[in-house]
């Protein structure tokens, strides 16, 4: 069943929203176990499986879901899990109605897509409250010959060469408020829309 409205359940928190990209190393995955107790972690896609401490994981589409959902449900049954397609609810995610407008949905009854999962979450993080949003994993284009964290084929023959250009051209239309509260500590990140920090200079 769709959420009606999102609820605001980070009001005022600070969060760290891992994506999963080529520079979500197990170094990055260590300093987020170290400020677990400081920050919500919010984890997109695949991220599930380097970090076991998430607060909230999100993914969109009916054929992540239909690949990953019963492994992630049995991993961790209690984890809060959102989608945006009906599939994810078979495995207990919460679904939230979307649109395709530019810029983040400030509306609580729906997010914005961006054509893809990191941005979703990202509407998602801001809806429930988050005050400040920290990015790891946002790379946004290959490093080196990696698109994700994780070498050879993905489960499913899920796509792999995303269409990173325009990914990340979406995240420019974000309002300027909102995107002066997210920073981007993802190094070789093709983002250029936030102020970059080193993640260790920032938690």
């Amino acid at each position: 069943m769709v959420v009606e409205k999102i609820p605001p359940i980070y009001k005022g928190v600070h969060a760290i929203v891992a994506a999963p990209g080529p520079s979500l190393t197990p170094d990055v995955v260590n300093t987020l176990r170290e400020v677990r107790n400081k920050y919500a972690i919010f984890g997109v896609g695949d991220v599930y499986k380097v970090i076991d401490f998430l607060d909230e994981h999100y993914a969109c589409d009916a054929r992540w879901w239909n690949v990953h959902g019963e492994k992630l449900n049995s991993m961790y049954p209690n984890l809060s899990m959102w989608c945006h397609d009906s599939d994810g609810e078979k495995y207990g995610a919460k679904r939230v109605q979307g649109a395709g407008s530019a810029g983040f949905s400030t509306n609580p009854s729906l997010i914005h897509y961006g054509s893809n999962s990191g941005y979703q979450m990202l509407n998602l993080a801001y809806l429930w409250g988050c005050t400040k949003m920290i990015l790891v994993g946002y790379n946004m284009k290959k490093v080196g010959s990696k698109s994700h964290f994780f070498t050879g084929k993905r489960e499913g023959n899920l796509q792999i060469n995303s269409p990173y250009d325009s990914f990340a051209a979406k995240y420019n239309t974000i309002q300027k408020d909102i995107r002066d509260m997210i920073i981007n500590c993802t190094p070789d990140s093709a983002l250029t829309a936030f102020r970059k920090a080193e993640l260790k200079n920032i938690v």
